[in-house]
């Protein structure tokens, strides 16, 4: 058991007892309410700042004994009260408590309310960053970790994710990540319902174990996912290259989309524009349509070839999509860098990439740097997602760019943010190479100073939550990088 936590119980015992009497029997807790007809006085709070999980004691009269009657927030979130001796109130802050006004109410022994109060001065919350796991089966003493669908608190299990897109429009508003698979058996399609906390499998099939990268349409009605069929010669239209699947049949059936060369990545433009790249000469291709789906893609047009840039071939090229549809990023897990390919809205394609950050060398973890833009080194750009800073949008940091990328480097074990002007850091893992000469591990805690990964794969984020979540493949589960 963690030391830091026998000390907190150690403490709650000691606090816990002091609020006893001694003319009980023992092992028998006595509560008393708070006396109405007696003033309820609030003299302080200590400490005056700190993080979620920080002990704040309460000062004052006439609390009560009996805890559940006693109701605290903080900066309007709930606060568990641990006990209370009638004076001091003993309780533990919460997560995102970050306005700091603290509420205070206290009910009488029939549940009815008849101390309400708000101290003046308010609380100065610090977030802190922290790495966590949302769900995890696995069998230590057999390796076991199977994909299993149900709820989390009955074992559901997600080993493996190499690609992951939030719901854009999820019925009855709950949260929902769609995550794809194509290696560790099981390969599919899957559901992570972060609402009603449960994993649900909605497709496997013989096509599983070459599908991996996905996109939705602008409606969010149809989900696009890449196909690695096979096909290695542009031009070759035998196989699809591309599959749909629709809201209106609740993703479960893949049907083929587009007939080209073998494809690994795939965005869907705003104004509905279809790029995917393709193993022939490392092409951005753009999907020409032909009047029908499937479409037979035989006047597919090349925006460029990496082949021609980096001499890295079309191994395993992915895209990701700006939010604003302004560019789109390309990174490939033999590559090592991150490119940027402007959109051309009335020619509807995409020009030829810049580096961002990242050089060519497929580099492993110990060689890994922060740096701006071709300084920088990475290990294995694996899957990415933009998320919006709000600094950018109050300072116009980067004009109407607002957006940072944050990846999952499967090689490098971490997880990177890079600036829309290529200022690459790493955020989360790698922490305490020092102790063992690792820096894989199953790790939670401070992001920089205590958490390890072991080749995360994919990752998405909740703006409204400040979630990540994070595919750990090396540790079969899925962890979380959040605020609290």
């Amino acid at each position: 058991m963690d030391k830091h936590l026998l000390h907190t119980f150690a403490m709650c015992s000691m606090f816990l007892a002091s609020c006893g009497s001694d003319d009980v029997a023992p092992g028998t807790w006595v509560t008393t309410p708070v006396d109405p007809s007696k003033p309820t006085e609030f003299a302080d709070f200590t400490p005056k700042e700190g993080g979620v999980r920080t002990r704040m004691y309460i000062t004052g009269s006439n609390f009560g004994t009996d805890e559940s009657k006693i109701h605290v927030t903080v900066g309007g979130q709930k606060t568990p009260v641990i006990g209370s001796n009638g004076s001091k109130i003993f309780c533990m802050l919460p997560p995102r408590a970050y306005d700091g006004d603290i509420k205070v109410v206290i009910d009488d022994k029939n549940g009815n309310a008849v101390v309400e109060y708000a101290f003046e001065e308010r609380f100065t919350y610090i977030p802190k960053k922290v790495v966590g796991t949302l769900l995890r089966n696995y069998n230590a003493s057999t390796g076991s970790a199977p994909f299993q669908d149900g709820a989390f608190a009955d074992g559901a299990g997600l080993p493996c994710s190499d690609w992951m897109v939030f719901d854009p429009k999820p019925a009855g508003g709950d949260k929902i990540i769609f995550t794809s698979n194509f290696q560790k058996g099981s390969e599919g399609l899957r559901t992570i319902n972060l609402t009603k906390k449960e994993v649900r499998t909605l497709s496997t099939g013989v096509r599983g174990n070459k599908q991996q990268c996905f996109t939705f349409s602008t409606d969010g009605d149809t989900l696009l996912i890449a196909d690695d069929n096979g096909k290695g010669n542009l031009g070759d239209i035998t196989m699809a290259n591309l599959f749909y699947a629709l809201r209106t049949e609740n993703f479960t059936k893949f049907r083929p989309y587009n007939y080209q060369a073998c494809a690994y990545g795939v965005v869907y433009m705003p104004d509905g524009t279809v790029f995917y790249t393709t193993y022939p000469g490392g092409r951005i291709m753009k999907m020409v349509r032909n009047g029908g789906i499937p479409n037979i893609d035989t006047r597919a047009f090349s925006c460029f070839s990496f082949q021609s840039l980096e001499g890295i071939g079309g191994r395993q090229i992915k895209m990701k999509a700006h939010p604003d549809g302004k560019y789109v990023y390309v990174f490939g897990i033999y590559s090592g860098i991150i490119w940027k390919s402007m959109y051309d809205p009335v020619a509807k394609v995409l020009l030829t990439p810049t580096t961002v950050a990242g050089q060519s060398a497929y580099n492993n973890e110990k060689l890994l740097a922060e740096g701006t833009g071709s300084l920088a080194r990475f290990g294995n750009i694996w899957s990415g997602t933009f998320v919006k800073n709000p600094q950018y949008v109050k300072d116009q940091t980067y004009g109407d760019d607002y957006y940072d990328f944050y990846f999952a480097d499967q090689k490098g074990h971490c997880i990177w943010k890079v600036t829309p002007d290529g200022i690459a850091s790493i955020v989360a893992g790698r922490s305490n190479y020092t102790v063992d000469s690792k820096y894989t591990g199953y790790v939670e805690g401070d992001p920089l100073m205590e958490a390890r990964f072991n080749g995360p794969r994919s990752i998405t984020y909740d703006e409204e939550e400040e979630t990540f979540y994070i595919g750990d493949e090396g540790n079969k589960c899925i962890r979380y990088l959040r605020t609290e």
